[in-house]
């Protein structure tokens, strides 16, 4: 991706952890970001996936969200970790399709935990390192990805909905108890976009989504927006 971004947070000598940096937006994510200047952490789940990582990574990391073993590690290493943190990206998750009825407490557990708490739970345990950031005048911000579905309920996916939802509210939470600590909050919305996510679900069928925005145009409204210092990106602002 050869964009190129107008800056009003400056992204030079600043350091970026992008969630999920093997995925088709997380991937697009962090050569963005690492193009306008960032040196960016990205993680994959596997040490196999880890192939599939942007060549532009300053590091690559592991992190499985289903294990909680695995965000407690990755959360001690950069807690302790000397380099500065400026930003925490999250572009990891996964999709489940199926009714209310059909979709077992398991299967609903399992987007919980991957969609929302081991995340939150990340994120909660960087506060400190953002705060130390923020005090350094380095414009801090934490980017969630929660989809239209965040805005939306839509039928056969009640369970992603409830975990997208429900990281939604707790970045608006954490946006207010941060605002003080002028660490910046954005949560993305972008409607049914081609990352292939939808082939790959957990449990049940996608049904027969329309073409969706390609993921190279959400990325570039998602990086621009972190650029320009915003702190509420809706899904009306994805439609070209």
């Amino acid at each position: 991706m050869n964009e190129r971004y107008s800056l009003a947070m400056d992204l030079n000598d600043k350091t970026v952890l992008v969630l999920g940096a093997t995925g088709a937006l997380g991937s697009l994510i962090a050569t963005g970001l690492a193009q306008a200047g960032a040196a960016v952490l990205g993680t994959a789940r596997t040490n196999d996936s880890a192939a599939h990582l942007p060549a532009s990574l300053t590091q690559s990391l592991l992190l499985d969200l289903e294990d909680a073993t695995s965000v407690q590690t990755l959360a001690t290493y950069l807690a302790e970790r000397p380099e500065p943190l400026d930003a925490v990206i999250n572009a990891a998750g996964i999709v489940g399709f199926g009714t209310v009825e059909s979709t077992t407490l398991a299967d609903a557990a399992r987007l919980m935990r991957v969609n929302h708490l081991a995340p939150a739970e990340l994120i909660s345990r960087l506060v400190p390192r953002l705060a130390e950031s923020a005090a350094a005048d380095r414009q801090p911000v934490v980017v969630g990805i929660t989809g239209i579905v965040s805005e939306q309920a839509f039928a056969g996916m009640a369970a992603y909905v409830a975990s997208k939802t429900a990281h939604a509210a707790w970045l608006r939470a954490l946006a207010l108890e941060l605002r003080r600590s002028k660490v910046r909050v954005l949560d993305a919305h972008p409607g049914h976009t081609e990352t292939g996510l939808s082939s790959r679900a957990v449990f049940g069928v996608a049904p027969n989504f329309p073409a969706g925005m390609t993921a190279e145009h959400v990325t570039q409204v998602i990086v621009a927006s972190i650029l320009a210092d915003e702190t509420a990106l809706p899904s009306d602002r994805f439609v070209a």
